[in-house]
């Protein structure tokens, strides 16, 4: 349940003297603002009578030296006001060093250090320089820690200039303590270079650096300006004399890893004893980490195995990642057994953690074993949430298996995990993309009995349903009469509909209204309606609709120029074809292997073969591996050409590249020697596709009429 502040309490008539009021203040703090306008209280007769003269009390202890000023009697702060706030309280020690600068003595340097570094926690580093300030004035011996309690304050909250600033007017020899908050606040907010100014200043005033003062600047010159430069800063930490330590060697190792140089980082690993450390379990981890991001799966578990050979033992952040690692790697029996290695050292698995794996297994279809794993969640130490309920109900619902999705939602409610808008969401979506509708109505009906609203997502749910019923009236019906604002997604499940059901004057219709109601069209809402327009053969409205599409500040991905370029490679239009690939190329769009498809294709049918092949080789240049249907395109263009030997030689090499053909390039080779008489070359091919079952018999039987004019004898 949301927290509702108290209103304040209405402050007295008059102020009620209290003896200690500082304390008092703490106890009327309001953290909440106030309100515009308080509701009026009655208030008690005890608070409206009016108030005695207020007298300071006397002293039973003798004065010493000019008694201070008499105190104000207190007043109640007004709520919000920074009188009443903690963090403006002043504090014991403040009215300490006040008083001793007023009668013009030293106050303790320990306790104006104190007070500093206070006052320096709760945000106030102006007060604390002033409290500086005021002992440097009475005379007061302030140390070198007293300046790095407030260059420490000035870092913390980021004002880097008014610590270099105390620095440089320091009376005191600054030391690496001083000097190592600036320099990591520096390398924090990426001002790297002048870190490294930094630290030649602070050599050449005599400073030694600390070896963490170096290894901050090395974490940050890894990351801004890499690997390279942070070995120079290494070389000159040892040549000062700072003898680096592990936590100096484990960023070495993440910097490598960050630059992908996992084998140099391994081989330091190795390393690291002649330096006189072992690899600790961040110095494991960070290599591990490297191999997994290079999806090295082998070279993972040996490097897991000699870890733990080594007793260097593995915490919760190596088992995480290692069970996330072999989770995106589809290998859900090694992910459990890291999990069930975690408890053996120490380490408890997480709900979250053991989500993945749920969500893994059901990703492989395997709902059973994922509902086996929810119910030993507590041999783990950890509980299922709705999270982990929610994602095997969804594969339960892409199974089918609707009886047991249902039962699910009863089991959550029996185990005191209720499901929430998400788990219904789900359940209600997948219904609706398989057009079950009125099922999906009976669990809308079932929310509110869960304290569960029906919001956009469970609509945009059904109108998708109704959209993939083909029943775009009753989707149109639902949208105008849903109590919630429609979205982007809304509006082009209803383009979609009315695309597929060809009804192009209410899509553009609806396209119109979307706009005048400021509901932006994103990517895929301009894409549906220009993939309607290249399926009916409209380009000139799909061009249109593009450039209205940047009109609206909507930049077109590649779906959008892959979706264009096949509508135009239809006509047979290759000058535009290459027109619109250097357009989306210098748009900033990479090409894919569809997009050099369209091409190949539109060039092999107007025969424009050499083209066609040296685009196919500016594909193999790129690292794309085309696959049988762009071999395919060519080698129906060079059968055209009754260029048969040619046709076979860009066919062994096909099968050299390791492109398994398909049946429709053994087609085109036998139509491409039939045509050109090479009658025994056919029957031979035809009798060697047939023996390895390759042709179907129905393929056959449509050839038979074709070649009973010829001596190919058909098997």
């Amino acid at each position: 349940m949301p927290i509702t502040p108290h209103a304040p309490a209405p402050a007295p008539a008059t102020p009620r003297r209290r003896r200690h009021h500082h304390r008092s203040a703490r106890r009327t703090t309001h953290r909440w603002p106030p309100r515009s306008s308080p509701p009026s209280r009655t208030r008690s007769p005890s608070r409206t009578t009016t108030s005695t003269p207020h007298t300071t009390p006397t002293s039973p202890l003798p004065p010493r030296g000019p008694r201070p000023p008499a105190r104000r009697p207190p007043t109640r702060p007004k709520p919000g006001s920074a009188a009443s706030s903690p963090a403006t309280t002043s504090p014991r020690a403040a009215r300490l060093v006040d008083r001793a600068t007023s009668r013009g003595e030293a106050p303790d340097v320990y306790l104006c250090t104190k007070l500093i570094r206070n006052l320096c926690r709760r945000g106030r580093t102006s007060d604390a320089a002033r409290v500086l300030r005021a002992a440097e004035r009475s005379g007061t011996a302030v140390d070198v820690f007293a300046y790095n309690t407030l260059v420490a304050g000035y870092c913390r909250y980021g004002q880097l200039d008014a610590a270099r600033r105390l620095i440089a007017s320091m009376p005191v020899a600054p030391d690496a303590y001083t000097y190592t908050p600036i320099i990591r606040g520096l390398c924090d907010r990426g001002r790297v270079g002048e870190a490294l100014s930094l630290l030649d200043d602070m050599l050449h005033r005599g400073c030694q650096p600390s070896v963490v003062t170096y290894t901050v600047l090395l974490e940050a010159v890894c990351k801004s300006t890499g690997f390279g430069q942070a070995m120079e800063v290494l070389d000159e930490m040892r040549a000062k004399g700072c003898t680096p330590n592990i936590v100096t060697y484990n960023v070495i190792i993440n910097g490598m890893c960050r630059e992908g140089r996992v084998d140099d980082a391994r081989e330091f690993l190795n390393r690291l004893s002649s330096y006189g450390f072992q690899p600790d379990t961040v110095s494991y981890t960070t290599v591990l980490k490297g191999l997994c991001a290079a999806k090295r799966w082998e070279d993972v578990e040996e490097l897991f195995a000699e870890m733990m050979e080594k007793n260097c033992m593995p915490n919760e952040v190596t088992f995480d990642m290692l069970v996330r690692f072999f989770c995106r790697g589809g290998m859900v029996e090694r992910a459990i057994q890291v999990l069930e290695q975690m408890s053996g050292h120490g380490c408890a698995a997480n709900t979250t953690l053991c989500n993945i794996v749920i969500n893994t297994i059901c990703k492989q279809g395997r709902v059973d074993d994922a509902f086996q794993f929810l119910n030993n969640m507590g041999s783990y130490g950890c509980s299922p949430d709705t999270i982990s309920y929610t994602t095997v109900l969804k594969g339960l619902c892409r199974a089918e298996r609707w009886e047991d999705a249902k039962e699910l939602l009863k089991e959550m409610v029996r185990k005191n995990c209720p499901p929430n808008e998400v788990t219904f969401n789900t359940f209600i979506c997948i219904l609706c993309q398989k057009g079950l509708i009125e099922q999906a109505t009976m669990l809308i009906e079932q929310m509110s009995e869960h304290g569960c609203e029906v919001n956009i997502v469970t609509y945009n749910a059904l109108v998708n349903g109704f959209c993939v019923q083909g029943r775009v009236d009753s989707a149109l019906e639902l949208f105008y009469s849903m109590p919630c604002k429609p979205n982007t997604i809304t509006y082009t499940t209803l383009l979609t509909g009315l695309c597929n059901a060809e009804r192009l004057d209410a899509a553009a219709e609806l396209l119109a209204e979307m706009l005048q109601k400021d509901c932006a069209p994103n990517v895929v809402t301009f894409n549906v309606l220009v993939s309607f327009f290249c399926q009916k053969g409209l380009m000139d409205e799909a061009i249109e609709l593009v450039e209205q599409m940047m009109e609206h500040g909507c930049t077109p991905n590649l779906i959008t120029y892959n979706t264009l370029l096949d509508g135009i490679t239809k006509d047979c239009n290759s000058e535009e074809a290459l027109e619109l690939l250097h357009g989306l190329v210098s748009n900033g769009v990479s090409p894919d292997i569809v997009t050099y498809s369209s091409i190949i294709g539109v060039l092999s049918r107007e025969d424009r073969v050499e083209e066609a092949i040296k685009m196919f080789h500016i594909v193999q240049d790129l690292g794309m591996r085309p696959k049988a249907v762009i071999y395919n395109k060519i080698l129906l263009a060079l059968c055209k050409r009754c260029n048969t030997d040619g046709a076979i030689d860009f066919f062994a090499y096909m099968v050299s590249n390791g492109c398994m053909p398909n049946e429709l390039t053994y087609i085109t080779l036998i139509e491409g020697l039939a045509n050109e008489d090479f009658l025994k070359e056919t029957r031979d091919l035809l009798r060697e596709l047939c023996s390895r079952g390759v042709l179907n018999k129905n393929l056959l039987e449509e050839w038979r009429p074709k070649f009973s004019n010829q001596t190919v004898h058909l098997p």
